[in-house]
């Protein structure tokens, strides 16, 4: 409560105190008009304001449009790390490097699967071709000349699986190099020389170059109405458009379902262009206003106004010196003003302080706030 509103309310209590303290009906028989008007209390009048749209605000940080989880296609143990975490990397540049020595050995192996398969195919081939001439001469039955057309057919899928194999043991070798998909910044880096690692085991995170966003938690309360736009300002100062550091930012997705631990759905903001990168994992504070949309206009009007009885909140209107009850809807509570539901038009003075004293009709002296 302000200084004013302190001293407005002791003056209050006083002239309270000073209309209780009165005579007493032995000592006055017969009022007159001078103690008729000392009865009359003094209350603290405020007028009826309209209520501004609902301001709250979230903090996020800044994050990359693309956050790329990096690991290997193929297990193996680590013999090399060249990169550490914050460094600018280029698309094609070699993160790790795998112990080449197994995927060495699975394509020899291979090689020989494959030249075995297309010996086989060849001899397959030519005692086919050998059978199909004696069973021109009659020479040889029907029955073996399908047995080597068979035979040959069976040798030749062979040779392709074999061929397959060939085909990834030599990607396996290729895949022993760990690259960057993209050009960015390396975020942080789990893997290290010696570490045996298993295929999609993630051993570094990349920020991808390009747009940059605001992720933020949304409470579950603010879900539904949530804006598709915002006021951002920066923690550092880097202001979209080389401005101050702050600017419109809008919604570009949202989660589908909320944090299982946390219970807050996480929302990415984009964030314009700036003159100067702001820096990933920057704070931000987004400042969001909820336009109210209601049947009934909504006010706001001191704390102190509001009045229960056991019959639903009111407060008291100030009309040619005296008072009425007015029913309201009470919205909620924020600082020292109450906001309502009501018909009232802003402007309209009610009693801010001294309401639970007054009846309805009763005749009252303002004190103006």
């Amino acid at each position: 409560m302000s200084t004013r509103m302190k001293r407005i309310g002791a003056v209050f209590i006083a002239a309270l105190l000073g209309s209780g303290c009165g005579p007493s009906a032995d000592e006055s028989a017969a009022p007159t008009a001078e103690s008729g008007r000392e009865s009359v209390p003094w209350v603290l009048s405020a007028r009826v304001e309209p209520a501004p749209n609902s301001v709250w605000t979230l903090t996020g940080t800044v994050r990359s449009r693309h956050e790329i989880p990096l690991s290997f296609r193929i297990g193996g143990e680590i013999q090399a790390r060249l990169v550490d975490a914050g460094a600018q990397v280029a698309a094609g540049d070699v993160l790790f490097r795998l112990d080449p020595r197994d995927v060495m050995q699975q394509r020899l192996a291979a090689e020989a699967t494959v030249a075995s398969a297309r010996a086989e195919h060849e001899n397959a081939e030519r005692e086919r071709e050998r059978l199909g001439d004696l069973l021109t001469k009659r020479l040889a039955s029907e029955q073996d000349h399908d047995r080597a057309v068979t035979a040959a057919r069976a040798a030749e899928q062979r040779l392709v699986a074999a061929e397959a194999t060939l085909e990834q043991a030599r990607n396996a070798i290729l895949y022993a190099d760990l690259v960057a998909p993209a050009s960015g910044v390396i975020l942080d880096v789990d893997g290290q020389v010696g570490q045996v690692v298993s295929p999609s085991q993630v051993v570094a995170r990349l920020a991808e170059d390009g747009p940059r966003e605001i992720e933020v938690q949304v409470p579950e309360a603010r879900r539904v109405d949530l804006p598709t736009e915002a006021t951002a300002r920066l923690a550092n100062g880097a202001g979209p458009a080389g401005g101050p550091a702050s600017g419109r930012v809008t919604l570009r997705e949202i989660a589908g379902s909320a944090d299982p631990l946390s219970r807050t759905w996480r929302a990415r903001y984009r964030l314009p262009k700036l003159p100067r990168d702001p820096g990933l994992g920057t704070t931000v504070t987004l400042t969001f206003e909820t336009v109210r949309e209601t049947s009934m206009p909504i006010a706001r009007v001191p704390l102190g106004a509001i009045l229960e009885r056991g019959d639903g909140p009111l407060v008291w209107r100030i009309e040619e010196g005296r008072v009425a009850p007015e029913p309201v809807e009470l919205i909620g509570i924020v600082g020292e003003q109450a906001e309502i539901r009501t018909d009232l038009a802003p402007g309209t003075p009610v009693v801010a302080l001294g309401a639970h004293l007054l009846l309805p009709g009763q005749a009252v002296r303002v004190l103006e706030r």
